[in-house]
């Protein structure tokens, strides 16, 4: 770290100085320079434009004190208004450098002991072409071989252009990178070498990110698939439970042969547990998918929760007014509309109707499945999507709606809620319907499947 002064009393000529911001305690390191130059008996030829002069005098002044009238008064700074020689067509080099020419003789008829140029590459260089800012650097060269003069030229970075990335590499002994209590200094060299070892730096780092980033997401993903893994096996553990006790109560043979088919069929669902996870991992989804008739699996739906109705009070109505096939997971829609099925008993409390009903409007089939529980409010619906919202306290995770939006979402189907407090609530799902006389192969495949069965 170095400041100006220190580098001006060991001989520099050229020193650039890259501001990244307009701010005052960066402007305050200059004046602080410029006023150690000016007291030590040197003199400063300042360039700015009109408007920027007066800033710049008042700035000056505040950093200054009291010293500041006797040295803006005297021979010894000399300011230069650029904007008689720079305007949106160019600038007019003979006669900007010739007022610089005598700005330095003045400074010498002065017998200053050191004189700098001080200037500033802001947004009014932009129409200065590269070909003049090599002639001007070139005569700033001469200048200072001539008359012994240092130039210090200011740079803002987000007016930065190619063209002054030549100069400042060719022309300039030291370069200065803006600080809070001092500059960091560089020479043309050292900026090179440190600007590619920041960026292999940086590089090195954004892949870093990038591979925690994958990382993080590949455990989110997990995480939730395994949170969703574990509440479908609770969903079955909560059919096969709840077909075993009935079956300990029944005295039909017939009854409980029924019952334990279905304990069975549920069951097996755990080897397709297995298989989605595994399809999961490996990025398959779709492999999963076959074509289903819809009324097969709403079916099985209602399996999976009649044995909750066989109390006093409890009522299922299924109304399926649809005979059209779907392309589906249909593990996941299944278990997706038993989720939903048994928020709606568990909204009952024991005492109420469940409907099941579908039709078919336009290309989907709509399912809708209504309660007569205890219903929602407003911002409760507003709600109910949110992974992890439950309104079941620790009863439940919060994860079988969030998830089962995620799965209607990933068969290009949809799911809407509408309630009311204490008259119910109905859940309304679309998916699209599969278009059975398609030819199968043109659509997906040879390894696109069929399953036309229809009931359990």
């Amino acid at each position: 770290m170095c400041n100006i002064d220190v580098l001006l009393k060991e001989g520099t000529d050229f020193i650039g100085i890259i501001s990244s911001y307009h701010g005052e305690d960066e402007f305050r390191l200059i004046n602080k320079s410029l006023k150690d130059l000016l007291d030590s008996g040197g003199g400063i030829v300042y360039i700015c434009s009109k408007p920027i002069e007066v800033g710049c005098i008042n700035n000056l002044k505040g950093e200054w004190g009291k010293d500041s009238e006797y040295i803006l008064n005297s021979d010894r700074l000399v300011f230069i208004c650029r904007d008689y020689y720079l305007n949106e067509n160019g600038v007019d080099i003979d006669g900007f450098l010739k007022t610089i020419k005598k700005g330095i003789s003045r400074l010498n008829r002065m017998e200053s002991n050191t004189s700098i140029v001080f200037m500033t590459f802001d947004s009014l260089w932009s129409p200065v072409v590269k070909e003049d800012l090599k002639l001007i650097h070139e005569a700033f060269k001469d200048l200072s071989k001539s008359y012994g003069t240092k130039f210090l030229i200011r740079y803002f970075i987000d007016k930065f252009k190619n063209e002054y990335m030549d100069s400042l590499l060719k022309y300039y002994d030291f370069i200065l990178v803006d600080g809070i209590d001092s500059f960091q200094v560089y020479t043309p060299e050292d900026l090179i070498h440190d600007a590619f070892r920041h960026l292999s730096e940086d590089k090195a780092m954004e892949h870093m990110a990038r591979e925690e980033i994958i990382r993080t997401e590949y455990l989110r993903n997990l995480g939730e698939l395994l949170e969703g893994t574990l509440h479908d096996i609770n969903n079955l553990l909560v059919s096969i439970i709840g077909y075993a006790q009935l079956s300990q109560n029944q005295d039909d043979l017939e009854e409980i042969k029924e019952y334990l088919e279905i304990i069975a069929k549920v069951a097996l669902d755990g080897e397709k547990i297995t298989n989605r996870i595994k399809e999961k991992i490996k990025g398959n989804y779709e492999s999963l998918k076959e074509v289903y008739y819809f009324n097969y699996i709403i079916n099985n739906c209602v399996e999976m929760v009649k044995h909750k109705f066989k109390i006093p009070g409890m009522d299922i109505v299924v109304d399926l007014n649809t005979d059209s096939y779907i392309y589906c997971n249909e593990y996941d829609i299944r278990h997706s509309i038993v989720n939903i099925m048994l928020n709606g008993v568990d909204a009952m409390e024991g005492l109420g109707t469940l409907t099941i009903r579908s039709y078919e409007k336009e290309d989907h089939i709509v399912l809708e499945i209504s309660d007569t529980g205890k219903g929602m409010d407003q911002s409760t619906m507003d709600r109910i999507f949110e992974p992890y919202f439950t309104t079941k306290g620790s009863k439940g995770t919060g994860l079988g709606l969030s998830l089962a939006k995620r799965i209607f979402n990933m068969h290009n189907g949809e799911i809407q809620v509408e309630s009311q407090l204490g008259k119910g609530t109905k859940f309304t799902i679309l998916l699209p319907i599969y278009k059975y006389e398609d030819k199968v192969a043109e659509a997906h495949g040879d390894n696109y499947k069929v399953n036309k069965n229809k009931i359990l």
